[in-house]
């Protein structure tokens, strides 16, 4: 059997979603995977071994260029596509533009169903649907379609032991076990202010990173750096390394956004920043945590006037990293006395936050 997944945009869903991909593999090996993902977000899905063919199309380009040549050279690549004649296209995204790109690549499609969707008008092309509340985890939604659809039964569990799935070749920068600051996202409503970030770093008092992806943000780390001994400036990377950058990071400090939820995939320790946006878009861990200001949200539309993400204190943040360091200080201890009791037991050694 040879399956697509679709998952276009953005960074952070493609990295949540990928998650799906050794569990398909684990349950049914003899499935053949495919994905297709927006050009520009590539590189974060390259080296993947449960991935046989990685496509990709620059489908954001109609948004500067509508020239009827654009749009053949877009159909002309999805048509390619379409060639492969897959048993099953899986729309991960509910949106109209991925249903309709499903749709042109096979009519056998699958995605969730009208109330579950994000876009409900997109579920109309499926063929098959999972249902789900669209304000559950964001991350088990993805399960659950493909739990529905492929007959497969992967837990909540599962997730939480999962094996890191995001995969690099450029090892050439490493972040040698230093924390990492993510100070930049797509919307200015998601960024923690620079000046809460700097009381961090001053209270954990420990080696700082701050990576960036935008000149804005270059000059956010600059500002940083210039005003703290414990801050530095992490040098420019494409995505491919930033996937081991943050692979060799002690935990990662940051915005609700994809270089952050990196260290997830990667199972690096993580604490995610979240104002007007759900704390839904984040799978928690002993030692992926989140912390939410006070606002409520409201999970089909985003107010974007909600700049609440400035009430968390920077207290909040270092407690959290003291907490998640002691549990890894724990398990570590733990192993240390079961291999001293028992050097043949494997208990605990595959634990998904040993390091």
């Amino acid at each position: 059997m040879r399956i697509l997944l679709v998952r276009l945009t953005a960074l952070g869903d493609i990295i949540h979603s990928s998650a799906v991909l050794q569990f398909i593999k684990r349950e049914r090996p003899d499935i053949e995977i495919d994905w297709l993902i927006e050009e520009s977000f590539r590189e974060i899905l390259e080296h993947n071994p449960y991935i046989s063919t990685l496509h990709s199309i620059n489908l954001k380009s109609l948004k500067v260029d509508r020239s009827w040549n654009n749009i053949q050279s877009l159909l002309s690549q999805i048509d390619s596509i379409s060639k492969k004649n897959y048993d099953l296209v899986i729309d991960l995204q509910g949106l109209i533009k991925s249903a309709i790109v499903s749709r042109l690549i096979s009519k056998n499609t699958a995605g969730f169903s009208f109330n579950s969707a994000k876009e409900r008008i997109a579920s109309l092309l499926y063929r098959h649907h999972s249902h789900i509340s669209y304000s559950e985890n964001k991350i088990w939604r993805n399960f659950k379609l493909i739990n529905d659809i492929l007959n497969l039964s992967i837990s909540k569990s599962d997730i939480l032991h999962k094996s890191a799935h995001l995969f690099f070749q450029d090892t050439s920068i490493s972040a040698n076990g230093k924390i990492i600051f993510v100070v930049g996202s797509s919307m200015e409503q998601k960024n923690y202010p620079k000046e809460k970030f700097l009381e961090v770093a001053e209270m954990l008092q420990k080696d700082i990173l701050v990576v960036w992806g935008s000149q804005h943000e270059r000059e956010i780390g600059e500002w940083l750096s210039n005003r703290s001994q414990y801050i530095s400036l992490a040098p420019k990377m494409n995505l491919d390394q930033l996937k081991y950058f943050i692979s060799t990071s002690s935990i990662v400090i940051g915005n609700d956004t994809g270089p952050t939820h990196i260290a997830w995939a990667m199972n690096i320790p993580s604490i995610v920043l979240f104002g007007l946006t759900p704390i839904e878009q984040a799978f928690q861990t002993p030692i992926n945590r989140v912390i939410k200001s006070s606002s409520k949200i409201n999970h089909r539309k985003i107010d974007k006037q909600d700049y609440s993400i400035r009430e968390i204190e920077p207290k909040q943040i270092v407690d959290e990293v003291d907490i998640i360091f002691q549990k890894l200080k724990a398990g570590k201890d733990g192993n240390r006395e079961s291999k001293k009791g028992d050097r043949s037991s494997e208990t605990g050694r595959n634990h998904h936050y040993d390091r």
